[in-house]
């Protein structure tokens, strides 16, 4: 199979070599300086916007940037943004971490819409992630960096990032009817291939787009390649129609589906306790993984005038999440814990998650006069959330006493969002100073629909209201060269697995208990920045202080005593529960700056610099990044693109008590485009060139045992090409 995957890229390649070539012109620098301007970014103030005239700080990856980094999933984005992470990995949960805030705290959206909500344990989301999407029918992702919820409302905790997909536009030139584009892919990391094809075609006043991309490949592996394996399968329909009402006005369609297997050999929570008990033998074990999320958007654009409106956004949209994990497994018993167990048992656990959101969308733009241009929107979202598991433990076909066992880590939830947000564009000093002050009113409802605990007692419901404000200006000191400031606060309601979850454990040892009593997390953030250009040479710098208070954390509330089934021996059970801690601070630095030599040679570098502790332990929190960055040089060249890049991290030393500290490290990256005509390229990206053994440290945070770093060690040397024919 890994022979076949080679053999259809090497032929692509070299079918796409033997095509003739058509000269390219050089692109010339000022238009090039121009479109590092101008990028138009969203996410600031959910209106279209120059990035240079944002007063705040965010990170664009662009389609262009997609395509030359070869990135084939959610995990790859940003991987040159030291102040962005992406937890996990192909086949496993994902969900992004800013400036050491992440899972449920950074809102994610796609067109406007809010994606799904993670899973897992302590807000991490480490078994159900977030990002179902497939990388192909992305235009541009947007990160913006801290508070946001004056214009996103609940979640916008610590920064939000903005998905947006492409329209027939995108491949349409202004007299075109039809055109389209292929893509063939093969990442050695992992082993996948992946196949897209886009068709774009216009019947009068009429556009659609279609998108099906598939991606056939395996587990992203450590350096000693020694992760279970897994075989991962995805497929995404991406389907777009716009109808042109007039030249200002339209109305749009978009379904998204994007479907993902994998299968493994290896169960985890299933068998994991009896592998090393005395007289259980594993004949057998296995597991799947499927996940599916099923997107539809109905929105209406105007840009004809009113008195309301100069710009008018209005949409409806539902989004549906399912993700089934199944575990099989096959024990020879043959144990005696006072009383004989001499079986072949057959053992099940299916656990499904889903949720299925509604909602309504609209913002709109006035300009009053040359000084006010106002922003206001109201939102209305519903959602319905649940998480079950059911175990079946079998001998001969026949279940054992007291199975199949059905529970719910959280009773179905219910959950009502509504907001309402106003900001004003206040445009002074012959529009060199640019303020921004907003507001949003936000009320929530969570709902357990009269579920009961264990104990009897009815599951608190949750109904709160929350004023969020933000304040941002920006002075151009020049025509290319700004200051900006900006200060935001955000508020996150507890989310229905962290108030409800109910999850006994003790044969490990552990469970976790609702709570009735849980506050919105709430945030401040302070930023402060400068940014632009001086001839050649690009900067942006930023320094942020960010306050949570409030923050949920899992804490140790009482030591319990239990009989393990199997042993019949007593042991002690922690039992833990989300509360409310009093705060947590984060804070720290950014930069980054590109020279460019001439029109076709520039040098750059980033880094940036992060510190949070719990301020009522004083510990280190654990998501925050040591020292790190990126530098290299680029070259563009007519026909020619290339990019060396090194990586590099200080050793983290902010580590907690018994945890172990991660080395720094340093690895190369080679990315390479080669245009043969204008319809046909070639991208090729060399990760980890020197082959390089060392540890993200996402991943080695919390590690007591260094021996067990082995485990999450980056992958080896890898090569990933992709060749793009447009038609």
């Amino acid at each position: 199979m890994c022979m076949l995957k080679r053999t259809l890229l090497a032929s692509a390649i070299l079918s796409a070599m033997a095509l003739p070539s058509v000269s390219q012109a050089n692109e010339n620098f000022d238009v090039a300086v121009n479109s590092d301007l101008e990028v138009i970014v969203i996410s600031g103030s959910k209106t279209e916007k120059p990035l240079k005239d944002v007063a705040g700080s965010i990170s664009v990856i662009t389609q262009e940037d997609l395509d030359k980094q070869v990135t084939t999933d959610m995990s790859q984005l940003f991987k040159y943004d030291p102040s962005i992470q992406v937890s996990g990995n192909t086949g496993d949960a994902q969900n992004f971490i800013v400036r050491g805030m992440g899972g449920d705290r950074i809102l994610m959206i796609k067109d406007g819409m809010r994606m799904n909500e993670g899973y897992g344990a302590d807000g991490l989301n480490d078994i159900v992630g977030r990002g179902f999407i497939d990388t192909d029918i992305l235009k541009q992702v947007e990160v913006a960096k801290g508070a946001a919820s004056s214009l996103y409302g609940s979640d916008a905790l610590g920064g939000i990032v903005v998905f947006t997909t492409k329209s027939a536009s995108d491949y349409l030139d202004q007299d075109e009817n039809f055109a389209g584009k292929i893509k063939l892919g093969y990442t050695e990391q992992g082993k996948q291939s992946n196949l897209s094809s886009t068709i774009a075609f216009k019947t009068g006043t009429l556009e659609h787009l279609l998108n099906v991309s598939k991606r056939d490949g395996e587990e992203t592996q450590n350096f000693d390649n020694t992760k279970p394996e897994l075989d991962i399968d995805s497929t995404s329909y991406f389907y777009n129609a716009k109808y042109n009402l007039n030249k200002n006005d339209f109305i749009s369609f978009t379904a998204d589906v994007w479907e993902q297997d994998v299968k493994g050999d290896t169960t985890y929570g299933l068998l994991d306790y009896f592998r090393t008990l005395a007289g259980y033998n594993i004949i057998e074990e296995k597991n799947t993984s499927t996940k599916e999320n099923k997107s539809f958007q109905l929105r209406y654009h105007s840009e004809s005038p009113t008195a309301f409106y100069d710009q008018l956004n209005i949409s409806i949209y539902q989004n549906e999440t399912t993700q089934e994990d199944v575990e099989y497994g096959q024990l020879d018993i043959n144990a005696n814990f006072g009383f004989p167990v001499i079986e072949i048992r057959d053992m099940w656990k299916t656990a499904v998650y889903h949720q299925e959101t509604q909602g309504f969308l609209s913002n709109a733009s006035l300009k009053i006069n040359d000084t006010h241009t106002l922003g206001y929107g109201l939102d209305i979202e519903n959602s319905e959330s649940t998480r079950n598991e059911v175990k079946l433990y079998s001998v001969e076909g026949t279940p054992k006493a007291g199975y199949p066992q059905t529970t719910d880590k959280f009773p179905k939830t219910e959950v009502a969002r509504a907001g309402i947000f106003i900001n004003d564009e206040i445009s002074l000093l012959n529009n060199r100073l640019i303020i921004t002050p907003g507001a949003r009113f936000d009320t929530y409802e969570m709902d357990a629909n009269n579920a009961l605990k264990a104990d009897g007692e009815a599951y608190a419901n949750f109904d709160e209201d929350h004023v969020s404000f933000n304040l941002g200006a920006l002075y151009k000191i020049s025509d290319t060269v700004a200051i900006f400031a900006q200060y935001g606060e955000g508020f996150k309601v507890p989310a229905y697995d962290l108030a409800y979850i109910d999850h006994d454990n003790s044969i490990y040892g552990y469970k976790v208990v609702p709570s009735d009593n849980l506050s919105p997390e709430e945030s401040d953030s302070y930023e402060l920045g400068l940014k632009g250009h001086i001839d050649n040479l690009f900067f942006n710098a930023a320094v942020y202080y960010n306050e949570y208070d409030k923050f949920l954390s899992t804490e140790l509330i009482d030591i319990e005593t239990s009989i393990n089934p199997y042993s019949g021996q007593e042991a002690q059970v922690l039992v833990y529960q989300y509360q409310n801690i009093d705060s947590v601070t984060t804070k720290g630095i950014e930069a980054s700056v590109r020279y460019h030599l001439n029109d076709t040679v520039s040098l750059f570098a980033n880094a940036a610099y992060q510190d949070g502790k719990n301020d009522e332990t004083d510990e280190y929190i654990t998501s925050i990044m040591p020292l790190s960055g990126v530098s290299g040089v680029t070259y563009e060249g007519e026909k020619l693109s290339a990019e060396l890049i090194l990586n590099w991290a200080k050793r983290m030393d902010k580590v907690n008590e018994n945890n172990v500290e991660v080395a720094g490290y340093g690895t190369l990256d080679l990315l390479t485009s080669y245009a043969f005509n204008d319809d046909v390229k070639i991208n090729v990206s060399v990760s980890n060139l020197t082959d390089k053994r060392y540890i993200r440290y996402i991943n080695g945070a919390g590690h007591v045992d260094s021996s067990t770093l082995s485990n999450v060690t980056e992958a080896g040397r890898s090569i990933s090409a992709n060749v793009h024919y447009n038609f």
